[in-house]
């Protein structure tokens, strides 16, 4: 019995308050602990289980995080196939960690990837479209911030990142990946804000579109930046009715057509970027590292061959860590079983984010879902189309994976949102029949 006078009901509704004002940050704290690069720190060293101050502050904060979501917050495995594959395929990706050839790092990364699961199971938890939105400003903010620290403050850069824009010590390859996304969510929050509801006035996005894009190109990573532009291509083709898609269509051809005869030299200038043509066509030579990976999946193609395996073995090859591609990187790591729920994360996300539009579509009240709905999957787009070229979405640990998984999230946010929405069916009581006498 409670003796604090107020009804026991009543309390545990304010934690449950608490919590959900409280999830959504989490992420984010996560997302700095693990992209955020505060010194120069050779990749080599990580393999060797170097341990320095900022890799003790980053398991500091993961723990602080994964005790937090344990003891305050307690988690649940919510009764969804979007929620089992992608537990699955975390967990699959943590239990590699045993027979990984990099046992002490991949041990750690086994450790992050539970609590990044357990994390994003508590958000899930939380999840209402409010939430999630409220996650999605914050991480405009914090790479909007980002931005400024890159332009204030510049630091020495390796000879390969002359002339590319990142912030801190942040290698310019994560800072594009993480733009691009913020470029993809800005975009759908300036295009579709009045249908949406944002809370901040359009201009604002505006800017902020604007200044994303401008250091997303001073990154001048090429994989990233195709990877926003296909993403804003497929938002606008899917946000446009069907008589604005044709004029839309014609419009991007004209302009296309123009820009490439009057620019034609300084985009060819910045593709090659002191590449070859032939090392343009082999992406940089990351066609040999995958002709290499593929070699080394198929000695172990089951289950992989563990956990943070593909970051050492190219390093050791190529000097590279990573696959340098999201899909090759899951293959080697976790084999054919990591793949199959991690692609079939991503195919349930598509799934459930098209079964929410047509809601959005059809029923007025849920037309505030449009946004959700359509920016979701420009952002998946996003993260397939930059996963070609670079591993972040693949790797369990970093801006993008998190971002994946929080895209769950939001898909079953939105979807929840949208079946409340739908009227419910009530079949009328049947007649009595007459009866002969």
């Amino acid at each position: 019995m409670s003796t604090s006078g107020a009804p026991a009901g009543h309390a545990s509704a304010g934690h449950a308050l608490v919590g959900r004002r409280a999830s959504w940050w989490l992420p984010l704290a996560l997302i700095v602990a693990s992209e955020y690069e505060f010194r120069r720190r050779p990749d080599g060293l990580s393999l060797n289980n170097s341990v320095d101050l900022w890799i003790v502050a980053e398991l500091g904060v993961y723990s602080s995080v994964g005790i937090y979501v344990l003891v305050r917050l307690e988690p649940t495995l919510r009764r969804h196939p979007l929620v089992v594959w992608l537990a699955a395929y975390c967990i699959a990706a943590a239990v590699s960690a045993v027979y990984s050839p990099y046992p002490g790092l991949a041990m750690v990364r086994g450790v992050q990837m539970v609590i990044i699961l357990l994390t994003v199971l508590r958000f899930i938890d939380d999840a209402d479209v409010s939430s999630v939105r409220r996650f999605l400003h914050g991480y405009v903010v914090l790479t909007s911030v980002s931005i400024l620290i890159g332009v204030l403050s510049v630091t020495p850069k390796t000879p390969t990142q002359v002339g590319r824009f990142t912030w801190l010590h942040t290698h310019s390859v994560t800072a594009a990946a993480m733009l691009a996304m913020s470029t993809v969510i800005l975009f759908g929050m300036w295009l579709m804000h009045r249908a949406a509801r944002l809370p901040w006035r359009r201009w604002v996005y505006a800017l902020l579109l604007v200044v994303h894009v401008v250091a997303l190109l001073a990154t001048r990573t090429r994989g990233s930046i195709g990877a926003a532009m296909i993403a804003v291509l497929v938002i606008t083709m899917m946000w446009l009715r069907t008589e604005g898609k044709r004029d839309f269509l014609v419009t991007m051809v004209v302009a296309l057509v123009a820009v490439a005869l009057t620019l034609a030299g300084p985009i060819v200038s910045f593709l090659l970027r002191d590449s070859n043509p032939a090392q343009l066509a082999s992406f940089n030579d990351r066609t040999d590292l995958w002709s290499r990976a593929i070699e080394v999946f198929l000695t172990q193609p089951v289950g992989g061959l563990g956990l943070a395996a593909s970051r050492g073995l190219f390093f050791d090859a190529t000097g590279l860590g990573g696959a340098h591609n999201a899909y090759v990187n899951v293959l080697v790591d976790t084999g054919l079983v990591g793949m199959f729920f991690w692609g079939g994360s991503i195919v349930l996300i598509f799934v459930y984010a098209r079964r929410a539009r047509r809601v959005a579509k059809t029923i007025d009240p849920a037309a505030t879902l449009m946004f959700d709905t359509v920016t979701i999957i420009g952002l998946m787009v996003c993260q397939l189309v930059n996963g070609v070229t670079a591993e972040f979405a693949g790797s369990g640990v970093s801006a993008s994976a998190m971002m994946l998984f929080l895209t769950a999230a939001w898909v079953l946010a939105a979807s929840d949102a949208a079946n409340e929405l739908v009227p419910r069916r009530v079949d009328r009581p049947s007649e009595p029949r007459a009866v002969d006498v």
